[in-house]
């Protein structure tokens, strides 16, 4: 508990009721989906990720990145090119919970496969939080014959490549996002 509640007020002091917000939802995922098992890191917020990145899991340091792009309640139509107009706490709170998938994952003996997203053990783990979540969808590892949009089995129910990398955010309803215009922090 002193790890979390240092690494919490580092975080207020460097991105104030965002920082507080990242550590408070955190321990909230934490507990609610992985037993509390995951290891409190650093969180913080950037101003630029890569291209489409709205978060990040650097395993080496136990970090969470969260594009600060997240703290804005809502942009015009056309502005963001990858599609999300609605950007708030829902959409923060389930990039966070992606990557504390990623967290969990490595803090729990890493991964053997094609990449991070694409193998054994993050697809179980989609699967069981999506169960948790209500989602009713599921996951596969896919073969190295597909491309990112292909679609893995529709007929079966599968998600795509790139609705598998962008879980749960690529799952949830239409809309979901437009309820909440609130900024974290």
């Amino acid at each position: 508990m002193e790890r979390f509640a240092g690494f919490r007020t580092a975080a207020v002091r460097r991105f104030g009721a965002a920082g507080a917000w990242a550590y408070d939802q955190w321990e909230r995922l934490n507990e609610a989906f992985f037993g509390s098992g995951c290891i409190v890191g650093e969180i913080i917020w950037e101003k630029a990720l890569q291209a489409k990145r709205l978060g990040y899991y650097a395993p080496g340091k136990n970090r969470i990145g969260l594009s600060r792009h997240l703290m804005r309640p809502l942009y015009p139509a056309g502005v963001l090119s990858w599609g999300f107009r609605h950007l708030n706490r829902k959409l923060a709170a389930d990039i966070l919970l992606h990557e504390m998938i990623h967290q969990h994952i490595h803090q729990t003996g890493g991964w053997n496969g094609e990449n991070s997203h694409n193998n054994d053990r993050f697809v179980r783990e989609v699967n069981r939080i999506a169960k948790l979540m209500g989602l009713p969808i599921k996951a596969a590892v896919i073969g190295k014959t597909g491309t990112c949009s292909q679609v893995r089995s529709d007929a079966r129910g599968y998600l795509s490549a790139a609705a598998l990398y962008d879980f749960p955010y690529s799952v949830r309803e239409p809309g979901y996002y437009a309820t909440c215009t609130q900024r974290p922090g």
